[in-house]
């Protein structure tokens, strides 16, 4: 984390839930992927995983954009400590 924010990438922790397991990327706003998959070399080639890619789904983009900002809005900015 320090890597990123020396490197002078916004950085944030959130600690409001235990566990935060989100795993979608977002694409220009239009595309969306999300599943299990883990982006490891071990889910691609030993784990039991699933993935769906959605094309063209900008209502199905903003929401999980806008979660993605509930989630960066709860957040503190995280200091590097060196």
């Amino acid at each position: 984390m320090n890597l990123l924010v020396n490197a002078g990438i916004p950085l944030r922790t959130n600690d409001h839930y235990k566990i935060q397991h989100d795993k979608v990327v977002v694409i220009d706003a239009n595309t969306v992927q999300t599943g299990s998959f883990n982006y490891t070399a071990s889910a691609e080639r030993s784990n039991s995983e699933n993935v769906v890619v959605l094309w063209n789904v900008p209502d199905v983009a903003k929401a999980y954009l806008s979660h993605w900002q509930s989630r960066w809005d709860q957040g503190k900015p995280y200091a590097s400590s060196y």
